[in-house]
């Protein structure tokens, strides 16, 4: 089944969010894993040799981001993957600026998102936002409050790219902004739904998903609800039951319909991390590295942070990992404003319980476009 790979490793970084005492996602990094052993036993790895996953875990303060910056740097790594994180702008300056090609396949800053050596699979958080402004244009829902998790750059990144999109699809945008660890968002909630918007939306972690999904249902709002991938998980209903049916989730991962890339992610994880929830924060992990590996199926020879960087400038549609039929090409056109940007699509679909019901791709490069 497949080309097993041989030979000398190549030394890939994977910066992982864990151990914070806000935030710790360590799913993402058991996602990165399962990837790369599938890669190398059945993908021949990156150019026939196997991968080497030189892990540095950061806690998501700016000390020890900075600290596994330096780290990958040392460890002459050919490439770094980044898991989630607010952090971007403390750590991708670093590796870009050593000459080495930062990947995920999702940003939050504008360090990200600009690098010429950055490469982001997916529309990231602003596409995420575009199509949550497309979807409420589409549908002729007049404002949408966002609750949004106050932390490192993802506010910022909301004023700064959320706000024109939604302004250039006629939606009104607010900003309920919750401090990180926030335990109940009754207060700030309350106040949103006082204005009446025409939706809700939520952009955070799983605390911060859990919080404001309460305080949502508390409040017995009737307005749509949309969230994004952190919100959806085994976590999140134990601790808000029935909070998530109904919602709309917003995402790049298709985990649990017969999509073939979706039984694919499923029976990786199955295989290598079976012990790991295949809902929740393990796909980003699984779509960082193997879309790094489908990214650079046409290296061949020789590699090195040029001839990645190069490789990865010179893939065309390649599919998302996962991603239902969402493709990147890294050009530099799919969002002329964002660089490292590789593709403007999104999924949204249903929830009932933790799973899409119906997945449909939302394409929000039109919000993008100059």
């Amino acid at each position: 089944m497949g080309t097993a790979a041989t030979g000398e490793p190549v030394r890939i970084g994977f910066v992982s969010n864990e151990g914070g005492s806000a935030v710790s996602q360590v799913d993402v990094r058991f996602g990165a894993e399962a990837a790369t052993k599938y890669a190398n036993d059945h993908l021949g790895g990156i150019a026939g040799r196997p991968i080497e996953l030189v892990v540095c875990k950061e806690q998501e303060d700016p000390g020890s981001a900075r600290a596994c910056a330096t780290k990958m740097i040392e460890a002459k790594v050919v490439a770094v993957v980044m898991s989630t994180t607010a952090l971007g702008d403390s750590v991708a300056p670093v590796i870009t600026g050593a000459g080495i090609p930062y990947v995920s396949v999702s940003g939050a800053s504008a360090a990200e998102f600009t690098s010429d050596r950055s490469f982001l699979w997916s529309g990231s958080f602003p596409g995420a936002l575009g199509a949550m402004a497309e979807y409420a244009s589409e549908h002729h829902i007049a404002s949408v409050d966002l609750a949004v998790i106050d932390a490192g750059a993802v506010t910022g990144t909301v004023k700064a790219l959320g706000q024109p999109v939604f302004d250039k699809a006629g939606v009104e945008l607010r900003l309920t902004a919750i401090a990180p660890g926030t335990p109940d968002a009754s207060a700030p909630i309350a106040a949103a739904v006082a204005s009446h918007p025409g939706a809700f939306a939520i952009v955070g972690d799983e605390t911060h998903c859990i919080a404001v999904l309460k305080a949502l249902q508390a409040a017995a709002v009737k307005q749509p609800r949309m969230i994004i991938q952190a919100c959806v998980g085994k976590t999140v209903e134990d601790a808000a039951p029935g909070t998530l049916d109904g919602t709309l989730l917003f995402t790049f991962a298709d985990v649990y319909s017969d999509d073939p890339d979706s039984v694919l992610y499923r029976t990786v994880m199955t295989t290598y991390a079976p012990k790991t929830p295949i809902d929740g924060f393990a796909v980003t992990g699984y779509q960082d590295v193997l879309g790094l590996v489908r990214g650079l199926s046409g290296l061949h020879g020789t590699v090195t942070t040029e001839t990645t960087s190069a490789a990865l400038r010179a893939a065309k549609a390649v599919p998302l990992p996962a991603g239902h039929g969402i493709a990147f090409t890294c050009d530099k056109k799919a969002v002329p404003i964002l660089a490292a940007v590789c593709g403007a699509s999104a999924l949204v679909t249903p929830i009932a319980g933790t799973r899409g019901t119906k997945f449909t791709v939302v394409d929000a490069s039109p919000l993008f476009a100059r």
